[in-house]
């Protein structure tokens, strides 16, 4: 696999962990009041998800989405090294997180410039998460790149 493959299935291997943690979170937990793919289908459809087909066409946009924040990362490992890359992962993952969250109220993007404390913290966890575990993911495919060259 090359940086940018390794990239994405980390990305989408660390956002279905979150996705796990969000759906608890929102289901189990009663934390969040909204789901990551209920932000997808507000950007792709403008509009929270009406039924079943858009819900999963949000939830797959969205995990196509933390893939491609994988393969970011995947390139800027180079640049940063990967030593201590559980926390770089875990700090990209919550300024990611950030940037995310800012973008909608600079913007005023309608259902998601104001959010709840149970959903923000949440979705920091999840970040968080993603980021942890992309960052993992991606150390152990590398390292299994150089293992079989």
């Amino acid at each position: 696999m090359d940086r940018f493959k390794r990239g994405l299935a980390a990305g989408v291997a660390g956002g279905i962990l979150m996705n796990i943690w969000d759906l608890t979170s929102y289901y189990i937990l009663g934390l969040a009041k909204e789901r990551y793919l209920d932000w997808a289908s507000i950007f792709v459809f403008g509009d929270l998800p009406r039924n079943i087909p858009e819900a999963v066409y949000s939830q797959l946009t969205q995990l196509l989405w933390v893939g491609f924040l994988g393969i970011v990362f995947a390139y800027l490992i180079p640049f940063i090294n990967s030593r201590d890359y559980l926390l770089k992962g875990a700090f990209f993952g919550f300024i990611t997180g950030f940037v995310i969250y800012a973008l909608p109220v600079a913007f005023k993007v309608p259902y998601l410039s104001r959010a709840e404390f149970g959903t923000v913290v949440s979705h920091f966890v999840g970040g968080v998460t993603w980021g942890t575990s992309m960052a993992y993911i991606l150390h152990r495919l590398d390292t299994s790149a150089r293992v079989e060259k």
